[in-house]
């Protein structure tokens, strides 16, 4: 009985995570090959709002990382984002049944490569928003579990800009990585 608990428990969590796919590393930070960086989202035509947005929130990203993404030159970086799938979910179900019913969820591939076409970086992702993450209110905010729809597009797409840039900035990423410890050790002061 203890065991079949503890594998639902452990279930429950698994549903409620983003979950990437790094099909390529990238070999360096890729600032370093090129600080300039172009920018296309697409994906479906019925959801223009949402790749309107997870462009801004990439290109917010992109700046915080220390990219160029005004700067005209024929021989930027190509970061290319396709959008495969947006699912809100249903915040009534998400509330009275819990457990993964009426999640939200975003599917998208990411890509960045050079102008002549070669691959620097590569991943398949998909965002999932059940509310019942471990440390999610700390993050989003006390009521987003309570959110409808716009809520739920701006939790999926700053999570999915979380990792898309990630994967450019970060070369020994394999998957999402860790959260960084705030406290520091003796040998680090």
């Amino acid at each position: 009985m203890v065991k079949h608990l503890l594998a639902f428990v452990l279930l429950i969590f698994a549903a409620a995570c983003s979950s990437q796919q790094i099909l390529i590393s990238a070999k360096t930070n890729l600032k370093l090959v090129n600080d300039s960086i172009g920018i296309s989202v697409d994906g479906p035509n019925n959801e223009t709002e949402l790749l309107d947005h997870l462009t801004r929130e990439l290109k917010a990203r992109l700046i915080l990382a220390g990219f160029d993404i005004e700067k005209q030159s024929t021989d930027k970086l190509l970061l290319h984002v396709n959008v495969s799938e947006f699912d809100p979910g249903d915040a009534a179900t998400r509330m009275l049944v819990g457990f993964g019913a009426g999640r939200g969820s975003l599917v998208y591939s990411a890509e960045y490569k050079t102008i002549a076409g070669e691959v620097l970086a590569k991943m398949e992702g998909q965002e999932r928003f059940t509310g019942g993450e471990v440390g999610f209110n700390m993050d989003y905010g006390h009521f987003a579990t309570l959110g409808g729809e716009a809520t739920v597009r701006e939790v999926l797409v700053k999570e999915a800009a979380k990792h898309i840039v990630e994967l450019g900035v970060n070369p020994s990423a394999t998957s999402v990585p860790a959260p960084k410890n705030s406290t520091s050790t003796p040998a680090e002061n």
